[in-house]
Order: structure tokens, then C-alpha cells, then sequence
């Protein structure tokens, strides 16, 4: 993708933010928070009987237009998702925006990465690293504690 549509993309997420909302019924919750900036997400999921795929998934949050978008980017790319393939997902964002890529890519995940590319172009401000990876490290840690709630900063 070009830049240009990169941040159309980033920028779309931004303003108008898919699946901001709090759930009622779901299996796990994890609120984050960077202590630096001020940026909040609180990630819900409701997961699949046997606990295996992501059925809903919303956030609420505020801050940065970067953090925002990226956890609106999440929901829409990890609902349907196994939990093995969202932390395999998050794990791969988180690593190719720091520069360092030790994680690999399922194939069955490309089409996924490719909705989500945008946000690894932020690597090259060091300053936003965290705000793009607020909301991916709450769902790790959201899907690490099933059936609680927790809060992470």
C-alpha cells in the first residue's frame, strides 16, 4: 500500500472508529493505559463456547488519534479470529513496529496483516510505538486472563 493510503486508512479509524462500545456479556476485559501520554483502552471480548474464536470484540477509549485508530483497526481485523491466531497477529504488529520481526506470520494470516499494515508504518516515529501497540498489548493480556478483568499499564 501506498502512503498516502495509509494514512486515509489510519486516518478514516480515527474519526469514525468501528465497534466503540462496551459489551455486556463477554469472556474477558483488560483495561490499558500509557502512563506517558494519557492514551486508555479498554478491550471486551466475547469468545466462542469452547472459548477458541473471538465472536465480538469492542473498545472504548480515548486519547491519541494514532491509539484510537489502531484499536478500532483491531476489533475489525480480529473478530472471527482464533485467540491462537489474534495473540500470533498482535505478537507479529508488536515486533515488526519495534524493528525487530522476530515473530512469524501464519500465511493464513496475510490477508489480516494486509488490513493492519498501516500501523507498522509508525515504526518510524519512536515516540508513537506505543501508542499503536496500546491496544494489541491489552488484547494479549485481555486473552492471557480469560474471565477477569484486569488492568495493565
Amino acid at each position: 500500500m501506498n502512503q498516502e493510503i495509509l494514512k486515509e486508512l489510519i486516518s478514516d479509524h480515527a474519526n469514525h472508529p468501528r465497534n466503540q462500545c462496551r459489551l455486556e456479556i463477554t469472556s474477558c476485559q483488560c483495561h490499558g493505559k500509557n502512563p506517558l501520554c494519557g492514551d486508555e483502552v479498554t478491550l471486551s471480548v466475547l469468545l466462542s463456547g469452547d472459548e477458541s474464536m473471538i465472536e465480538k470484540i469492542a473498545f472504548e477509549g480515548r486519547g491519541c488519534p494514532i491509539s484510537q485508530a489502531s484499536a478500532s483497526l483491531l476489533t475489525e481485523v480480529c473478530l472471527g479470529l482464533s485467540v491462537d491466531e489474534a495473540k500470533s497477529l498482535a505478537q507479529y504488529l508488536r515486533s515488526s513496529i519495534t524493528g525487530n520481526p522476530t515473530v512469524s506470520l501464519s500465511p493464513s494470516l496475510t490477508d489480516s496483516w494486509n488490513e493492519i499494515e498501516a500501523l507498522s508504518t509508525i515504526q518510524v516515529n519512536p515516540a508513537r510505538v506505543k501508542c499503536v501497540t496500546l491496544a494489541w498489548h491489552t488484547l494479549l493480556h485481555a486473552l492471557e486472563q480469560r474471565g477477569t478483568t484486569k488492568t495493565i499499564c
